[in-house]
């Protein structure tokens, strides 16, 4: 369960106009974009603290009607094939928030450099596409005039090969523990993502990943 003190998330939404199509092909995509000017991506996982491809603005913000699940498993960042990793992704809950960074990427060259750089990290790796209502948090002059905004985001496809699904929360921890990709150690991830959420938003709690951080710390003094 994600709770947010920005209470006025929920009573402030206005629901947007449906979202374009979406493809988990790089082609489809720069089409869909190619028009554009911009385009707002979002990210609730390690693309907070490592996008990893120009933008012009971040903002913080909040997915809504997602929750963020560590659901997604890894064999190559994160884990191996003998052990998957776990990672994040989302999962529709249509009273449930996200909170993460929304960055605003400028011009076509940029936006179609973007769109393909996500393909090879997240798209390859049993994630897809989609558009998603995000509400960019407003300042606090400005509360009362919240803007939303469809921004594209990446998430795990369930009937992808990797995709792991819920398990008990001492278990996930004790298999994040133990895993290690070439990005690093699995727990190093989980431990990065709790501590830029509390940074980012430190009124805000998410049960699912801060009690998963608890039990990977305790896993880690046993091990």
């Amino acid at each position: 369960m994600f709770r947010s003190s920005s209470n006025y998330i929920a009573h402030s939404f206005q629901k947007p106009p449906p979202p374009p199509p979406w493809s988990t092909t790089t082609t489809k995509m720069e089409s869909m974009f190619s028009s554009n000017q911009s385009l707002w991506i979002f990210g609730y996982g390690s693309l907070i603290w490592n996008p990893g491809f120009q933008f012009s603005t971040s903002r913080k913000a909040y997915a809504i009607g997602w929750a963020r699940r560590m659901y997604q498993g890894n064999t190559y960042h994160r884990g191996d094939e003998k052990l998957p990793g776990r990672v994040a992704t989302l999962i529709e809950e249509s009273n449930s928030f996200t909170n993460g960074m929304v960055f605003r990427v400028d011009g076509k060259s940029a936006i179609t450099t973007a769109v393909k750089y996500l393909e090879q990290r997240e798209i390859d790796n049993g994630y897809v596409f989609r558009m998603v209502p995000v509400q960019i948090e407003s300042s606090s002059l400005h509360r009362h005039r919240p803007t939303v905004v469809m921004a594209l985001t990446c998430v795990a496809d369930e009937q992808n090969e990797l995709y792991l699904g819920p398990d008990d929360l001492i278990k996930m921890a004790r298999e994040i523990v133990t895993a290690k990709g070439c990005a690093g150690p699995n727990c190093e991830y989980v431990l990065n993502l709790a501590e830029n959420l509390r940074k980012l938003f430190p009124d805000d709690e998410d049960d699912h990943l801060f009690q998963l951080e608890q039990h990977v710390r305790m896993a880690k003094i046993r091990a």
